[in-house]
């Protein structure tokens, strides 16, 4: 991701610490799935202007939590349009969510979402709103 920085309209946030994983884990009494953690000490979220797109920074996340089970990490236009991920706290198992009317659920990796934003956006072909299609075509086969 980082290589490639430079070719995109995507702005870093600093890598979160070990401190703030914890603190939100232990304010969300949940512990996050290892590839979600490895993303946040890495980066504790990101901006995409073009899309306006975000992935929450960890402070947020713990603010925007309103169920403990459900963690809001991925908007788009303030808030207009929102991803979540829903995790199992006995098991660490997650699902990535689409939070519409029915909940659609996309996946349960984060680097697959993350790679689903990075080819498409949000709008454009392969991009997240064009997966919640294909997964709501399928449903209805």
């Amino acid at each position: 991701m980082k290589s490639h920085l430079d070719e995109t309209d995507i702005s870093l946030y600093e890598g979160a610490s070990d401190q703030q994983i914890k603190e939100l884990e232990n304010s969300a009494g949940v512990k996050l799935p290892d590839d979600v953690k490895q993303f946040y000490q890495f980066s504790n979220g990101f901006l995409s202007e073009e899309d306006q797109f975000r992935i929450v920074p960890l402070d947020e996340l713990i603010f925007r939590n309103r169920r403990r089970d459900i963690l809001y990490f991925g908007e788009y236009l303030c808030y207009c349009d929102t991803w979540a991920l829903i995790i199992d706290p006995e098991n660490n198992n997650y699902q990535i969510i689409y939070p519409d009317e029915r909940g659609i659920v996309l996946t349960n990796s984060f680097s697959e979402f993350l790679s689903r934003f990075f080819i498409g956006g949000v709008f454009e072909q392969n991009g997240l709103y064009d997966w919640s299609d294909e997964i709501r075509a399928k449903e209805t086969k």
